[in-house]
């Protein structure tokens, strides 16, 4: 048999070795005794191929950079290389390999090696990033340079159709004739503004017969606010825009808006699209370091980062899913690139690894998101205001000024009516007398019938109620009926509800109805007989549910209105309640303007059953020299009481600036790795740095939290992604697709571009064009390629089906957002004044659940830009014809065919009021001119005479047919029919 030299070798040596009683050479005990061992147990799991738990074995690197669980080997020591555990099964760690023990002689083997060193001859193999090498990865198309080419001389004075003829002459193609001048505007208004040219429009083009006609066309609609809404539109696709959060309550966002207008404003503008990425990673950054006009919509612009998509319940539990969607989103949005994909390996197919994410992780981990609310936590936190700190400041200084003097001698009042009470208190406790107590089981009532028949009481003295709880804190709401009869003299009677009840707010303490101030008492008597101090108004929403308070509990509150209330229990109409406070008692009282003798009658009674049990009572007397002090008390109250009105009504004007749903800076940190993507498991730290293929370049020191420097990275005239990708999604909104067919992935698993040479041509063109996307437009439009003919040709379609070459122009359908608005401009009912905020619910009255999430449409006759963005529900028209997701980024829009659309068109209330309106139009006309102006509503020309005959032929059938409809009614069903027939027409919703 023979043998591979180097088993020769390591036999011979290997016999040697004993022969002079030493140990194997540690290379040959390798090769003889650990790489098979390797190969056939290890590598079908750890190696080239599949990388469990991130291990390769394959070779020396591999086992150095270890595993997601850390360091595979520690050379010298086996019993602390968690290799040699798995392999025995020991320490708690998972045997390997899991189909089977090795032998105890291939234990011993791999032991040996690693007590000698972990010697290991094996090259590291060719360097890897992800899912190619790093050479792989230089050489990739989207990750080279962009370089200039030439432009084909052979075809064409434009450059753009010099590159598409060049191509088509390889198969022998060319261009299709242009479009006719009609066809081209009707194409070129849609495509740049989303909406239809008018008929003084179209006519204007047509009469114009100069070389600049177009060019004319073009810069104008370019200039049009309508532009920033049609390509702001989408942007807003692109980052997965919404008005909510996505968390299973999906709470709202009532100032997501200024972004979505940010970005509509920044469009028109033109803002350099270098600029425009780098406010929205880190304008609030750049807006801090030179405050000025553009403070406040920089900040505004990294609501981008802010409207990343909430998860789960409690969304801070959550936020590293949050950091995914973002981290995701700016990668596919500005690099063409799936980053999100490394959360959990590195990637399969891309150079990205699983520590390019956690790099970029730690940037936004060191960022402050604006807090949206959730289920357990409703109210929104952490919002960005949009006025510089230093500005704020003196803005609001003169107003803290006033609020720390109120402040101050607010507590000093506190600190004596605390120690008045007290003493107070004190006093009462030697003076009082117990007239009656007692308790009231859950559910049930006690009356005041152990009273004495008689009491006699002197001016001054104070009758006292208490309600206190039981050891559950059962019966929270208590229902009090308490009536004092004068027994002789004036025979008055005093009436707690009657006294009370219709302005319980007007006073504490309050007066009673016989002119006499002071009188009844609500107290919080847990330290010191102190008079509720919080007047609150319509509890719970509840007209004339008001009550005295100090805090939620103790209370003192009433049922002012004519019919029962149904709150937290159903509260009886025309009553008066207490609620004792968990930790004591609270109480009412009565302070008598009389000397004389009174019957007392009432009633304590369980309002709100289920405690599981109830409340007791007391009926206390005290003599005069307690009411005198509670005058005084009373006294420190008022006082008190004007003071917080003052301080509340100081607050209310408090000066108050704009806030945005927006981030800002948190302390920077790098963030560890999180094993196969579990916040549980932590890995190693991994440092905050730019992608590894593009030089991974680490932050400077005292960077913040990065978001600038990623800003840079990105935004980088010598980043070969950014330009690229940009250039190609213009280019696919204004054909239909992209050079490169896969928008958001520019990776290994996408598309290659079908024009190369042009897409490096327009990247050019683009970054030195100043990032002018207005600019891209003009090139992309003046040319040949864009203005020719959408008709079919059968040499085309022999040759290049799909037309990737670029032989003809791609027919397309409206999208929703443009046949929404096509609708209300042919009935004249667009409102063409910008959007603004939702009227969502106030934030104070947020109770949103994952079983009741928000989920509110709000109608608006402005343009679908505008219209509220749902993420748990989709939006009933956009749904229907192919909205974004507002979940994901949405590179494109899908184009479906259901019969639900034709549907639509069939039975739609929107849709018949649109048309109703577009028919009231034209039955305004003459006769003559009716089905003109239909016509001109609906397609901005004038009927041909073929039409004209079967619109006649149509209009004379459907009055002839509908017998069931008065005679006078006839005509206008008739007519509103055809408008329908026409606004569900192909010409009404395509475009050649």
């Amino acid at each position: 048999m023979c043998y591979p030299s180097r088993w020769v070798v390591a036999f011979v040596g290997l016999l040697g070795s004993v022969a002079n009683g030493r140990g194997a050479d540690p290379t040959d005990h390798f090769e003889a005794k650990v790489r098979p061992v390797l190969i056939q147990h290890c590598t079908k799991c750890h190696g080239a191929e599949k990388q469990k738990g991130g291990l390769r074995l394959d070779t020396k690197a591999g086992w150095q950079a270890g595993g997601d669980t850390g360091p595979t080997l520690v050379p010298g020591k086996p019993a602390e290389s968690l290799l040699i555990k798995a392999l025995r099964g020991a320490d708690g760690v998972a045997q390997m390999p899991p189909n089977g023990k090795l032998t105890a002689a291939e234990i011993a083997a791999l032991e040996q090696w690693v007590k000698d060193g972990a010697i290991d001859p094996r090259a590291a193999g060719p360097a890897r990033l992800g899912g190619v090498t790093a050479a792989e990865a230089k050489e990739w198309w989207s990750f080279r340079p962009v370089t200039r080419p030439p432009v084909p001389s052979s075809a064409g004075t434009n450059p753009i159709d010099a590159f598409v003829q060049a191509k088509l002459a390889g198969q022998k193609l060319t261009l299709s004739p242009p479009a006719d001048k009609r066809t081209l505007i009707r194409r070129t208004t849609y495509d740049l503004t989303g909406l239809p040219a008018t008929t003084e429009e179209i006519e204007a083009f047509l009469k114009d017969t100069s070389p600049e006609a177009f060019a004319k066309v073009v810069d104008r609609l370019l200039a049009s606010p309508a532009y920033g809404e049609r390509w702001g539109r989408h942007w807003l696709d692109l980052v997965r825009y919404a008005d909510t959060a996505g968390e299973n309550s999906d709470h709202p966002l009532p100032h997501a808006w200024r972004y979505r207008n940010w970005v509509i404003d920044a469009v028109n503008r033109d803002v350099p699209y270098d600029e425009f990425l780098r406010d929205q990673l880190a304008g609030d950054i750049v807006a801090a370091r030179s405050p000025n006009e553009k403070y406040a919509p920089r900040v505004v612009a990294t609501g981008f980062l802010a409207l990343a998509r909430r998860f789960g319940h409690d969304i801070d539990k959550d936020v590293h899913l949050t950091y995914e969607d973002t981290i995701d989103t700016v990668g596919k949005a500005f690099l063409g690139l799936t980053i999100g994909c490394a959360r959990c390996h590195d990637h399969k197919y891309d150079a990205i690894t699983a520590k390019d994410y956690y790099a970029l992780y730690g940037i936004f981990d060191s960022t402050k998101f604006a807090f949206p609310g959730c289920e357990p936590q409703q109210l929104p936190r952490d919002l960005v205001p949009l006025m510089p700190p230093a500005e704020w400041d003196r803005v609001v200084k003169p107003y803290k000024g006033k609020l720390a003097s109120v402040d101050v001698r607010l507590a000093q009042l506190r600190t004596e009516q605390t120690e008045l009470a007290r003493a107070l208190k004190t006093r009462a406790t030697t003076l009082g007398s117990l007239l009656a107590k007692g308790e009231i089981a859950d559910g049930s009532e006690q009356p005041f019938d152990k009273l004495p028949a008689v009491i006699d009481v002197r001016a001054g003295q104070f009758l006292q109620l208490s309600v206190t709880p039981l050891k559950n804190h059962g019966a929270d709401s208590t229902l009090i009926e308490w009536d004092i009869t004068e027994i002789g003299g004036k025979e008055r009677r005093w009436n707690l509800t009657a006294d009370v009840l219709d302005d319980l707010l007007a006073a504490n303490p309050h007066a009673d109805a016989h002119g006499n101030k002071r009188v009844w008492w609500f107290l919080d008597t847990r330290d010191g007989p102190l008079p509720l101090p919080e007047a609150a108004r319509d509890l719970s929403g509840k007209p004339g549910l008001h009550a005295w308070r100090n805090g939620d509990t103790p209370s003192v509150f009433a049922n002012s209105s004519k019919e029962p209330v149904s709150v937290w229990t159903k509260l009886p109409a025309r009553s008066v309640f207490v609620h004792p406070g968990p930790n004591g008692n609270v109480a009412v009282g009565w302070l008598c303007p009389i000397d004389g003798k009174v019957r007392i009658t009432g009633r304590v009674k369980d309002a709100h059953p289920g405690g599981p049990d109830g409340v007791g009572w007391m009926l206390e007397q005290f003599p005069g020299e307690v009411g005198a002090d509670l005058l005084s008390l009373a006294t420190k109250s008022e006082k008190l009481q004007a003071l917080e009105r003052e301080r509340a009504a100081l607050v209310a004007s408090a000066p108050t600036q704009d806030v945005a749903f927006a981030v800002a800076e948190a302390t920077p940190h790098d963030a560890k790795l999180h094993l196969r993507g579990d916040p549980e498991k932590p890995g190693p730290v991994v440092p905050r740095r730019w992608l590894e293929v593009f030089g991974g370049e680490l932050l400077p020191a005292k960077a913040g939290s990065g978001r600038l420097e990623l800003a840079g990275w990105i935004a980088s005239k010598n980043n070969p992604l950014t330009a690229r990708v940009m250039v190609n999604r213009v280019w696919l909104h204004h054909f239909g697709r992209g050079l490169v067919k896969t928008p958001n992935d520019f990776g290994t698993r996408g598309s290659a571009p079908t024009h190369p040479e042009l897409l490096d041509w327009l990247a050019s063109e683009f970054v030195e064009g100043n990032w002018s996307v207005k600019a891209l437009h003009r090139r992309i439009m003046l040319s040949a390629t864009y203005q020719q003919a959408s008709a079919m040709r059968p040499d085309g379609a022999k040759v290049d089906a799909n037309n990737d070459l670029y032989w003809r122009f791609d027919r397309r359908r409206l999208s929703g957002e443009e046949l929404r608005d096509s609708l209300l401009t042919a009935s004249g009912q667009l409102d063409r004044k910008s959007g603004g905020a939702h009227p969502f619910p106030p934030e104070a009255s947020w109770s949103y659940s994952q079983h009741v999430p928000f989920s509110t449409f709000y109608d608006s006759d402005k343009r679908s830009v505008y219209l509220i963005s749902v993420r748990n529900r989709r939006h009933p028209f956009l749904g229907l014809f192919d909205g974004a997701d507002p979940n994901a980024t949405t590179p494109q829009r899908q184009d479906t065919t259901v019969p639900t659309q034709a549907l639509y068109f069939l039975n739609d209330p929107f849709f018949h009021a649109q048309a109703d309106k577009v028919t009231a139009r034209a039955l305004a006309k003459p006769e003559a001119t009716r089905l003109d102006e239909l016509f001109r509503a609906a397609f901005q020309r004038v009927p041909t005479a073929k039409e004209r005959e079967a619109a006649a032929a149509f209009l004379m059938r459907y009055t002839t047919a509908v017998t069931d409809t008065p005679a006078a009614d006839r005509t206008k069903a008739a007519w509103a029919a055809l408008t329908r027939i026409l606004l569900a027409s192909n010409e009404f919703l395509y475009l050649d």
